[in-house]
């Protein structure tokens, strides 16, 4: 038996020349909620919740070319209504919401947009 138990994702850090900008786009357009802010002499972190799952934006400068990460995926149900309500509120879709019925066992709905610090998100929806 191991020392150790992994208990799931803790969070995802992207880093953002504007981590509250950010953070407040996360609050208005998805759902999230503030969690902690911390500054570390130079560095500033803004967290964001929303259903067990944390974002962490860290300022430290301009973003890096292309973002910090490939993408954060998202797991909603009700896909279409959010990415309407998305572009109704001027989010750029990287194309329409794609279904992909035989990649998981019950498939699945997903579409990819770019958030402020230049991060690719992936909104994915398993519920048929």
């Amino acid at each position: 038996m191991s020392d150790y138990l992994f208990k799931g994702l803790a969070h995802i850090g992207i880093r953002a020349g504007d981590p509250q900008k950010c953070a407040d786009f996360y609050c208005r357009r998805l759902g999230f909620r503030p969690y902690h802010q911390a500054e570390m002499g130079p560095v500033r972190l803004v967290f964001v919740e929303n259903g067990g799952m944390v974002v962490e934006f860290v300022g430290i400068g301009d973003k890096p070319e292309g973002g910090a990460v490939d993408h954060i995926a998202i797991e909603v149900q009700g896909i279409e209504a959010l990415a309407e309500e998305l572009k109704a509120a001027g989010v750029r879709m990287d194309g329409p919401v794609a279904s992909a019925p035989s990649l998981f066992p019950n498939g699945f709905k997903n579409v990819f947009f770019t958030g402020p610090a230049g991060e690719r998100i992936e909104l994915v929806d398993f519920s048929k």
